[in-house]
């Protein structure tokens, strides 16, 4: 279970700058696409729905950490996953709060740098824990 913790951990973490990647070339297609007059919601969107989509799968791989890390009886693990499963929900209801009332819409991306560095400490520890401890010349010699 450890294994697999570390790495839904390191395959969350990636997903995550994938998404900032996305929605910074929403972003600049956004303003690219603008002419200089009215940006249309559909040329806006064009690089939108994939970092939709990609954060509702990242959503699914919250919940099986969350599992995982309750199968692997860690109790800083469970605490750190499900914080994180609570923070993508967080994540959807800000992005559905901000397609509503635009000025909400700061929530999101500031959620997004709790999420980046939650997951990114969650992926070190868990890679960091499940690595052999260095062996020294002593016990080298030894064997």
């Amino acid at each position: 279970m450890r294994s697999a913790f570390k790495y839904l951990a390191g395959l969350f973490f990636v997903g995550i700058v994938v998404q900032v990647g996305l929605a910074g070339i929403g972003a600049f297609h956004a303003v690219n696409k603008n002419d200089d007059g009215p940006i249309a919601k559909d040329k806006a969107s064009d690089w939108y729905s994939a970092h939709g989509i990609v954060g509702s799968v990242l959503v699914l791989v919250a919940l099986l950490l969350l599992i995982v890390a309750l199968i692997a009886r860690d109790k800083t693990w469970r605490k750190q996953a499900g914080v994180l499963f609570v923070l993508m929900i967080l994540q959807l209801v800000f992005a559905g709060l901000g397609s509503s009332v635009w000025a909400l819409g700061f929530l999101h991306p500031i959620n997004a740098l709790a999420i980046f560095a939650l997951s990114g400490m969650l992926a070190h520890s868990a890679w960091r824990s499940t690595t052999d401890p260095p062996v020294s010349p002593a016990a080298a010699s030894v064997v």
